[in-house]
């Protein structure tokens, strides 16, 4: 450990965002990390279960994996992320997403060719500044798998202020891909699965790609 990391550890202590103890990293110390109520990798498909399956609409996806229920630490964590642009809540889900998707490798879920981040509109990721799922899973799947840079979305009302129907008739035209992704088996990515809307509606372009299989794959499901 170098000089300047143990005087920035003196100077600036890190506490678990749980247990407050002390870490040597911003996030969650390894038996809080370990103690998070996640979904069982070796569960496999997430659309097997019969709960998640009267929950969310994926029609055009043949599998899904995730970390966890939106509540807790991980909603906690994506607000902060999002609303506030905290750079220590960021770590902490890359933490948890790293841990969750070195469990599901070795379960051997989902095989993929490639993944693709669910995108945002062009205003909106200006007004942002980044792309919260990028900033995110990026990190974690960057060398392990080819991000493509294929889909885009445009400008639409915001989900949270509709209700079911609305989500998907709101979704249906909101995304455009650009080129073939013939016979490639795709994962797509995003933070939030509420009713599937979002992410069927950019599976149904992939299988129009020519893409054979699709996993759709969120940080967190919204709970019903």
């Amino acid at each position: 450990m170098s000089l300047s990391h143990v005087l920035a550890q003196a100077l600036f202590p890190r506490y678990c965002a749980c247990c407050q103890s002390p870490v040597a990293h911003a996030g969650l110390c390894t038996p809080c990390l370990e103690a998070l109520p996640l979904f069982l990798p070796e569960e496999g498909n997430l659309l097997l279960r019969a709960d998640i399956q009267t929950q969310f609409n994926l029609p055009d996806c043949d599998g899904l994996i995730a970390c966890g229920w939106y509540h807790g630490v991980l909603k906690r964590g994506l607000c902060e992320l999002k609303l506030h642009q905290r750079r220590h809540a960021a770590c902490l889900l890359r933490q948890v997403i790293a841990y969750q998707w070195q469990h599901y490798c070795f379960e051997q879920v989902p095989q993929v060719d490639a993944a693709i981040v669910i995108p945002l509109p062009r205003s909106r990721l200006i007004n942002r500044g980044f792309n919260q799922v990028m900033q995110t899973w990026g990190c974690v799947l960057n060398g392990q798998l080819p991000i493509l840079p294929v889909l885009s979305k445009r400008m639409t009302r915001a989900q949270q202020t509709l209700n079911r129907r609305a989500r998907l008739h709101n979704q249906s035209q909101a995304f455009s891909l650009a080129g073939s992704l013939t016979g490639q088996r795709i994962l797509l990515v995003d933070d939030v699965i509420t009713t599937g809307a979002t992410i069927n509606a950019a599976a149904q372009l992939c299988r129009r790609a020519g893409a054979t299989q699709i996993w759709a794959c969120a940080t967190c499901l919204t709970p019903a």
